[in-house]
């Protein structure tokens, strides 16, 4: 029988300097999901299936006091590769909703890197930016246990 594997996703929020400023706010828990018996592909002795999808946003954005400008959101990951198992890599794309029409880009999976890399941009304010999650490289050769990961998100305000 394969051990579970968990996940655990933190959010960081970055607001990087700009001729104005603007807010956003992160809401969302963490996720944990569990690679297990039950995510086996053809039962025992099987390996996980790959990748590993949220069916609900792991965080919602709220992009406010903008005042119409553009805006870059930028993503990275803040984690300690030696404490993140091997061949493990993390996507993340938005929602792409009604509430975010007017916004380019993040709709495709984007892998999180150590550095901050665009993800999308706007103009305005958003009051919901829903951010969804992927896991890709779980197999059954993944070491079992609790792995953390810290996400920072950065705007910027174009001048």
């Amino acid at each position: 029988m394969a051990a579970a594997i968990s996940w655990c996703a933190t959010i960081l929020l970055a607001i990087l300097p700009s001729a104005h400023a603007a807010d956003v706010a992160v809401l969302g828990g963490p996720w944990m999901p569990v690679a297990g018996a039950l995510q086996l592909q053809g039962g025992a002795g099987g390996d996980f299936s790959s990748p590993v999808v949220t069916d609900a946003p792991i965080a919602v954005l709220s992009i406010s006091n903008t005042s119409g400008a553009d805006w870059i959101l930028r993503i990275a990951r803040e984690t300690n590769e030696a404490q993140w198992p091997a061949g493990v890599s993390v996507w993340l794309r938005r929602g792409g909703g009604g509430g975010e029409a007017g916004i380019s880009g993040g709709t495709a999976y984007h892998a999180l890197t150590a550095s901050l890399e665009t993800f999308c941009s706007g103009s305005g304010d958003y009051a919901t930016v829903e951010i969804f999650a992927r896991l890709d490289g779980v197999s059954v050769q993944t070491p079992p246990g609790l792995y953390s990961l810290a996400i920072r998100y950065a705007i910027e305000v174009l001048p």
